[in-house]
């Protein structure tokens, strides 16, 4: 396919040449015009498809933070309906240490008398919210605040 510049210096050329009639230099001055006109449209095309692009772009990324933010108000409701067993969340976190012994486990302060004494220093964390723990390991700390937990099951979805 040539180009509206290319088919420009074919009707130039032939001009000088005088090698056609009136009429068909009309004819070839529309078809350049046509060629013209195409390249606008497929501009336009192009430019369609870059904000159909970018607009599923800015859904999904809507959808994921509306998806996160209904699960944390669910997941809220129900905490306050049947607390979370700070026990249970402790001993699984514990597990997880694969190895590494646990030195300290921080939790909110109404926490605290849900937590059996035991081998692990227990500590109050205002800064935690309730069902909140902090476990400190020789090699640093696992932390399974609600927060991590939640955006651990939604990456698990993704």
């Amino acid at each position: 396919m040539q180009t509206p510049e290319e088919f420009r210096s074919l009707v130039d050329a032939l001009r000088e040449e005088q090698l056609f009639a009136v009429p068909a230099t009309e004819a070839i001055e529309e078809v350049t015009g046509s060629a013209a006109g195409l390249e606008h449209e497929i501009a336009a095309a192009r430019d369609v498809r870059l904000f159909r692009a970018r607009v599923e772009e800015a859904l999904e990324s809507t959808l994921a933070a509306l998806l996160c933010d209904i699960a944390a108000e669910v997941l809220g409701r129900e905490l306050q309906l049947a607390p979370a067993s700070i026990a249970e969340i402790v001993r699984r976190a514990v597990q997880r240490c694969h190895g590494e012994r646990p030195v300290r486990v921080r939790v909110h302060p109404e926490d605290m008398s849900s937590l059996e004494a035991g081998a692990i220093e227990t500590v109050e964390d205002r800064d935690l919210r309730r069902g909140d723990a902090v476990l400190e390991v020789t090699g640093g700390t696992i932390d399974v605040t609600l927060g991590v937990r939640l955006d651990a099951v939604l990456r698990a979805y993704r």
